[in-house]
């Protein structure tokens, strides 16, 4: 009985941090026209953080990325010019596709992503196949 009230309680205390809102960066916007989410196997992602004016962008401020609410399986982070530029994937769930009938559903043309950054402010938008729409 002690130990279903410790585990309700440790849930209880996960789920309240999860919900906790994240606060925006006013550091960093994305720069749709350099960003795009394409679906095949996986659902691959490149995003441009691009700074506001008069603030430096490094690597190391991308703390953590999130794809639909999920950790990509990979994540490759790297400057382009003032612009951090990153690149991740999420694997699809996979979808069995009768030859006579086809997908039942078709793959995401866009995707909510989430950028986690080490001052504890987040980036988010949702990138499309083209051009951030």
């Amino acid at each position: 009985m002690t130990a279903a009230v410790v585990l309700v309680a440790i849930l209880a205390v996960g789920i309240a941090i999860a919900l906790l809102p994240t606060t925006p960066s006013m550091n960093f916007t994305v720069d749709k026209v350099n960003s795009r989410c394409s679906a095949g196997a996986s659902l691959s992602c490149t995003v441009a953080l691009e700074p506001k004016p008069g603030y430096t962008a490094t690597v190391s401020l991308v703390k953590s990325v999130q794809i639909n609410g999920t950790i990509p399986s990979t994540t490759n982070v790297k400057m382009s010019g003032k612009e951090i530029l990153i690149m991740a994937s999420v694997p699809l769930p996979a979808e069995h596709c009768p030859p006579d009938i086809g997908c039942s559903l078709p793959p995401p043309t866009a995707a909510q992503v989430v950028f986690f950054l080490t001052d504890g402010t987040t980036v988010s938008a949702v990138i499309g196949a083209t051009n951030g729409e």
